[in-house]
């Protein structure tokens, strides 16, 4: 009889936490940041929301916390091949990321060109065509990325008219140097790079109140476009002396990934003689976690740093899937269908946005009295994006990256 290929099953426990994220990054989206463009200047109305999915702006630490431990595990599986070892540092991490930028750039290509045709006329409505192209050309640097390092234009404008999308970018360009880094010297980069940068951006930040954001801030400077989501305003020590760019936040992430994928396994050579333990921290953390994300006010007024001790607690032990909750949720009866939605969080976060904007340019402009609420454009967002991500899925996996 012919051998079974086997099939490598994810795990479901990350894929939920993944889908969720995304999920619950929509609503932030739709009700802080769209809502406060519906401010009755573009003729929209909408009412912000400080509630619901608040707290999600702090949980994007959960992808790039996940993107650095599976880049980690990428790169030791190959360098058990002593001929790939061979090869420069160089060589290896372009290779690393040509893989990522193949997989990610047409989905980027279109979240951009949906961005272009959708939100132009909603934010910038006096625009003419040469306007919209004047843009086109002026915003090449950040379709391809820069703007996530505080490359902007001269005057400051902002014409990523997606801007969800600084956040793949970013990840692909961090990426490529903290792999480089594992290539040329795996002890240096885990054992000192990774911890130092680690403890010194987050104290920083937590010494001043204020956290690296998108586009938001400049890499020395002034604040060009807008304050921090969650608090912490960009006039104040940070961003006059530095540390505070997109590029930073999301490097910070992937290096807590890269530091918790050797944590984990060493843990995992202990034998647990009992994982109660585990599963309780488990539980209580992803109450809190869940909790706070769904509705920020919670009763225990959670802030910025112990959320992201939060996600990692919960991402670690997920990944460790040693307690008795990830076991429940590792299950062979769900493990296909999360592990797909798990699959389309990406395409979630990338198309999201001028999704939004279309269902609000659809129902038309209104008055202060008729403002928008969250729940009627969140809702149908979800849905439409969820298809739409699905479709993209499938033509990607039929092209792109079909699998041989």
């Amino acid at each position: 009889m012919a051998e079974k290929k086997e099939v490598k099953k994810r795990n479901v426990a990350i894929e939920i936490w993944r889908f969720f994220t995304a999920i619950a990054i929509v609503g932030f989206h739709i009700g802080w940041i769209i809502a406060r463009s519906c401010n009755g200047v573009n003729g929209y109305y909408m009412t912000p929301s400080n509630t619901w999915f608040f707290g999600s702006s702090e949980v994007l630490l959960i992808f790039t916390i996940t993107a650095g431990y599976f880049m980690v595990s990428h790169f030791k599986k190959l360098a058990k091949d002593p001929k790939y070892n061979e090869r420069s540092a160089m060589s290896r991490a372009g290779e690393y990321t040509w893989t990522r930028i193949k997989a990610l750039l047409p989905v980027l290509i279109l979240g951009y060109i949906l961005g272009v045709i959708i939100c132009t006329t909603f934010f910038y409505p006096d625009y003419t065509i040469k306007d919209v192209l004047s843009m086109l050309v002026n915003s090449i640097w950040e379709f391809l990325g820069f703007h996530s390092t505080g490359l902007r234009s001269l005057g400051g404008e902002f014409f990523n008219l997606n801007g969800p999308l600084w956040f793949i970018s970013a990840m692909i360009i961090v990426g490529y140097f903290i792999y480089w880094g594992l290539c040329k010297n795996e002890e240096v980069t885990s054992g000192f790079v990774a911890p130092l940068i680690t403890i010194f951006l987050a104290g920083w930040w937590s010494f001043t109140d204020t956290r690296a954001a998108q586009t938001a801030w400049s890499t020395f400077g002034a604040q060009l476009a807008s304050s921090n989501g969650m608090g912490g305003s960009a006039t104040s020590a940070t961003a006059t002396v530095g540390f505070n760019n997109g590029l930073i936040f999301v490097m910070l992430g992937m290096l807590i990934g890269v530091i918790l994928y050797y944590l984990i396994e060493k843990i995992k050579e202990h034998k647990f003689k009992s994982t109660w333990g585990l599963t309780i921290l488990n539980v209580v953390a992803t109450i809190l976690l869940a909790w706070y994300i769904i509705y920020q006010p919670t009763y225990f007024e959670l802030e910025r740093w112990p959320v992201a001790f939060l996600c990692i607690i919960v991402i670690g032990l997920s990944l460790l899937n040693k307690d008795k909750l990830t076991s429940l949720l590792n299950n062979d009866t769900t493990n296909g269908l999360f592990s797909y939605l798990g699959s389309l969080s990406l395409y979630v976060y990338m198309l999201h946005y001028p999704v939004a904007i279309l269902i609000i340019r659809l129902l038309g402009k209104n008055t202060a009295e008729t403002a928008y609420t969250f729940w009627p454009i969140f809702i149908p967002c979800i849905i439409i994006t969820i298809v739409l991500a699905i479709l993209v899925k499938i033509f990607m996996e039929a092209t792109i990256i079909k699998k041989k």
